[in-house]
């Protein structure tokens, strides 16, 4: 097992990128932790994810919410050793004539500054060592349609991770970003059933491989980056977009 006994604490936990990493952290041996706001589809994941999870309701921008549940898996596994950020939203889908500032600001607070909040909280109970995976986006290292918000947010989280690599790698703890491409999850669902033939066809072609990702593809990213085989990798920023970067 690739990450037995380790502690992960993983936002954004009861749905999409971050379920499907919670379990895989727990089949490979890990204590989990999942945060996420609501308190019945986040029970609900931890009892699908397996024995032992600690599930711990809520708001991964609010500090004091973070406090409480890093304070929470302290008191339960004693410490933390691996941070998967995987919450966020994109609820602004306009380019600039549309963005407003609220929904500008609302979209940085749910993706980087969360990203924010979640490290700094966290970082009180790993002590030397450990490893941080943030989930951006690829559109924050390509661009996307009507997504000038949400490409800002998660470029801003690729800026991020290399600063937080630089600055926190002397205390040994490791930062890397996942860049998901287009995965159905419950962040995507709607967005790709509402496509045509056509629109899809389209969305396609921009990735080389053909075909859209599986949130267990980003899952074994997160592994990866998370576990002692990327123990000399830190502040990269790794696609997992079906070769939509080449493109």
């Amino acid at each position: 097992m690739r990450v037995k006994d380790k502690v992960v604490f993983i936002t954004g936990g009861s749905t999409g990128l971050g379920l499907a990493t919670a379990k895989l952290y727990h089949r490979e041996g890990a204590k989990v932790a999942i945060l996420g706001r609501r308190a019945d589809v986040l029970a609900a994941a931890a009892a699908d994810i397996g024995d032992g999870v600690l599930d711990v309701p809520g708001d991964a921008t609010d500090p004091a919410q973070v406090k409480a549940a890093v304070d929470k898996i302290v008191a339960r596994f004693g410490r933390i050793d691996i941070v998967v950020h995987s919450a966020g939203a994109n609820p602004e889908r306009k380019n600039i004539e549309g963005v407003t500032l609220e929904g500008f600001r609302t979209t940085y607070e749910l993706n980087t500054t969360s990203a924010f909040v979640v490290v700094q909280e966290s970082l009180k109970a790993m002590g030397q060592g450990g490893a941080i995976v943030l989930i951006g986006s690829v559109a924050g290292m390509k661009g996307s349609p009507n997504r000038l918000a949400y490409a800002t947010a998660k470029a801003g989280m690729i800026g991020m991770t290399r600063q937080l690599a630089l600055t926190l790698g002397p205390k040994g703890i490791r930062v890397n970003l996942v860049a998901p491409g287009l995965i159905r999850t419950p962040l995507t669902a709607n967005l790709i059933d509402s496509m045509s033939n056509a629109e899809m066809d389209r969305m396609l072609s921009d990735h080389p491989l053909g075909c859209l990702g599986d949130p267990d593809d980003v899952a074994y990213a997160c592994l990866y980056l998370g576990s002692d085989e990327s123990k000399w990798v830190s502040g990269i920023s790794l696609p997992v977009a079906g070769g939509r970067v080449t493109h």
